[in-house]
């Protein structure tokens, strides 16, 4: 009986880290759609964070969901709006609430990621 508890308190913990959540995200804008109010998002990142050994050479996106009380802001803080954001820029996307992005990749389910604020981290990728 032991033994089995042990065994089970080992997985516990070693699998602690695949479900970590993020409440919030960096990466590269590849797509904004208006009439969806969505932005496509680089979380290749996120996807493969705490992973051990080798990774396989693929990129993920993820689509970033916004509403009327999302926030925009630019590098200083001022306000803009979402036709503001253009394909390139790198945004930073505070979830509106903490989500396992590696671990609804690994489930092949893609995260539902509802942003509270995007905010501009700098205007072309490298930048």
């Amino acid at each position: 009986m032991k033994r089995a508890g042990m065994l089970l308190l080992l997985a516990c913990v070693g699998l602690a880290g695949c479900g970590t959540s993020v409440d919030s995200l960096e990466g590269q804008v590849d797509h904004f759609d208006a009439k969806a109010k969505t932005f496509n998002v680089g979380c290749t990142d996120e996807a493969n964070k705490g992973k051990k050994g080798a990774i396989a050479d693929v990129g993920y996106l993820c689509t970033v969901h916004y509403s009327a009380q999302t926030i925009f802001r630019d590098e200083s803080g001022k306000p803009m709006k979402p036709g503001d954001f253009t394909d390139g820029m790198i945004v930073r996307v505070h979830l509106a609430k903490p989500v396992s992005i590696r671990r609804s990749i690994e489930h092949h389910k893609l995260p539902k990621l509802n942003a509270d604020e995007i905010a501009l981290m700098a205007r072309t990728a490298g930048s």
